[in-house]
């Protein structure tokens, strides 16, 4: 009969757990395991009295508990404090589910807005719209490329309430273009990135827009303005704000600039003559 065996090296231990060797021997320094004793080599060894814990602090330590307050339950355990933990770790375990609702939530939107432009039929059409009002974060800061931008919105997310990457959020991200700008022809100077969202920032109110949706490259901004221009001047429209440019898919979704959909919004009003 194979004689079962009493010790392990730490190596065997780290193996068995797939908890790196570093890892062990700072539990060891803090108190949390310890060996049974070491031989004239210096090699750790350790029973399964001691590596019966790893279990324990593994799982607590995927749940986000604290390694001071794991030594504190492991000195302590009884009844209460396992049901505390547990209660901990059903209320951790609520939490993440909401988080997975809400990220499957912002996926449904995302996709159903990539699948709305699929279909979308009036690109490059100027259109009129009355835009409900909205909730912005601003950052400000003159950008001109589009690498700017997407850096200026990685700061701006961490404001928003839930973390998440642009590619799985509903919030539409874009930047403003000055209303003087516009009227001098300077179209690819940009003076603030914002996140539209329903939780926070500066509330842009219910206005009239003329809006345009075209795809491919930012390079062909210019023109799509040079258009609406004249749109206005042909129908009597003048520019009354700063114009949002909203990027419905961008780099964060497609490599290809041919894929890029952007939407541009000039808050108009008819002019009135004297």
């Amino acid at each position: 009969m194979k004689k079962e065996k009493k010790y392990y090296k730490i190596g065997e231990i780290s193996k068995l757990y797939k908890i790196s060797s570093d890892i062990l021997r700072h539990y060891e320094r803090i108190g949390l395991i310890s060996p049974d004793f070491r031989d004239e080599n210096g090699y750790r060894y350790y029973s399964k009295k001691q590596i019966w814990k790893l279990n324990n602090i593994r799982n607590l330590r995927n749940l986000g508990v604290g390694l001071v307050e794991i030594k504190e339950f492991l000195e302590e355990r009884n009844i209460e404090t396992t049901k505390y933990v547990i209660e901990f770790q059903l209320k951790k375990i609520e939490k993440t589910m909401e988080e997975l609702l809400q990220l499957k939530e912002e996926l449904e939107v995302k996709k159903n807005n990539i699948l709305y432009y699929e279909d979308y039929k009036n690109f490059n059409k100027p259109i009129i719209k009355n835009i409900s009002s909205r909730k912005f974060i601003k950052k400000n800061g003159d950008f001109k490329y589009d690498w700017e931008i997407d850096y200026e919105l990685r700061i701006l997310n961490e404001k928003i309430e839930f973390e998440s990457d642009f590619i799985f959020t509903e919030n539409q991200i874009g930047a403003t273009l000055k209303k003087e700008e516009f009227i001098n022809s300077n179209y690819n100077t940009y003076y603030e990135s914002f996140i539209i969202n329903e939780c926070k920032g500066e509330i842009v109110p219910e206005g009239m827009y003329l809006t345009l949706v075209f795809k491919g490259s930012y390079k062909n901004t210019t023109k799509y303005y040079e258009n609406l221009k004249k749109y206005m001047e042909l129908n009597n429209y003048e520019v009354i704000g700063d114009i949002f440019e909203i990027y419905h898919v961008d780099i964060h979704i497609t490599e290809n600039e041919e894929e890029f959909i952007t939407e541009i919004q000039i808050p108009i009003k008819i002019k009135r003559f004297s």
